[in-house]
């Protein structure tokens, strides 16, 4: 089995480009063979999970009991997996992918983001890829405090068509 963990905003309005970005990754994800697993709340995730849904894949919620509390269901999920501690929720997000796929997002976003990142760069997962989508993330490439050889080790696209298109997925 091949999974894929999907990272994105939590809040983008269903008629944004994003929101519709965020279905089309999800029907490809799913169609190229991969279980996706996503936070399993709204937003991209939510948009993410459509595409999976449309495609008639397999898409894991990897959520956290204090937030499922607040937050509305996501009703597209194949599974659902709930964590006590965010921590928890990072570590099943990121086990058994070697695939990674961001879109915008927040800090939220920016703390999954960061941490696969942080395990590509320290070694404890040198083999995983990971693929960053929009503008934002360009600007990585001009942070004074991220090692400019290793950013050459992480793939931005500028939006899903381009990642559909040279991805070699």
């Amino acid at each position: 089995m091949k999974f894929v963990t999907t990272f994105g905003a939590s809040k983008a309005d269903k008629n944004s480009k994003e929101y519709k970005e965020g279905i089309k990754l999800g029907l490809f994800l799913s169609k190229a063979g991969y279980i996706v697993k996503c936070g399993g709340y709204q937003g991209l995730m939510e948009a993410v999970s459509i595409g999976v849904h449309k495609a008639g894949g397999e898409c894991i919620g990897v959520t956290i009991e204090k937030f499922d509390q607040l937050r509305p269901k996501n009703p597209y999920l194949t599974k659902k997996i709930i964590c006590k501690t965010l921590y928890e929720r990072l570590e099943k997000l990121i086990e058994d992918s070697r695939l990674f796929v961001a879109q915008s997002g927040s800090i939220g976003t920016m703390n999954e983001v960061f941490m696969i990142l942080a395990l590509k760069y320290s070694g404890f997962k040198p083999d995983i890829r990971i693929c960053l989508i929009g503008k934002m993330y360009k600007e990585m490439t001009k942070c004074s405090f991220i090692d400019k050889n290793f950013v050459k080790n992480v793939e931005i696209y500028e939006n899903v068509d381009e990642f559909i298109k040279k991805s070699n997925i």
